[in-house]
């Protein structure tokens, strides 16, 4: 995905900022910000990006996506339900894999399940 030019600030944010953007065009609730973050049953988490080319005119990033559930993942139902909301992300952001993971944070003492996956997403550093 490429996300049009930044000015205001970093291209790192700029990145998450057009990763969230995205999901959220595609009805997916997407969110940054960890201390706001509440997954219940399902949340859906735009992390911290990994800067992975740096061009003359655009810096590419790996933007990491967790989609976590507040619930345990022993129904059918649970892990159904995450896995439906994995397999959206994973198109609208068109990424080929995910993985099962978990992620702690917030007020949640134990981790609790998610699924792991990554955007990659191009930001021009000037206009062409």
């Amino acid at each position: 995905m490429t996300a049009p030019p930044y000015t205001e600030t970093s291209g790192a944010v700029a990145a998450m900022r057009a990763t969230v953007d995205l999901l959220r065009d595609a009805g997916i609730d997407a969110i940054t910000d960890v201390g706001a973050f509440f997954p219940a049953p399902i949340g859906v988490l735009v992390t911290l990006p990994t800067l992975t080319n740096r061009g003359q005119r655009s810096n590419t990033f790996s933007v990491p996506i967790l989609i976590v559930s507040g619930d345990p993942l022993n129904t059918e139902m649970a892990v159904g339900r995450i896995y439906a909301i994995a397999d959206d992300a994973a198109r609208t952001v068109r990424t080929a894999e995910y993985r099962p993971g978990s992620w702690a944070g917030n007020i949640n003492a134990e981790p609790l399940p998610a699924i792991e996956m990554a955007a990659t997403v191009t930001i021009r550093t000037e206009e062409p």
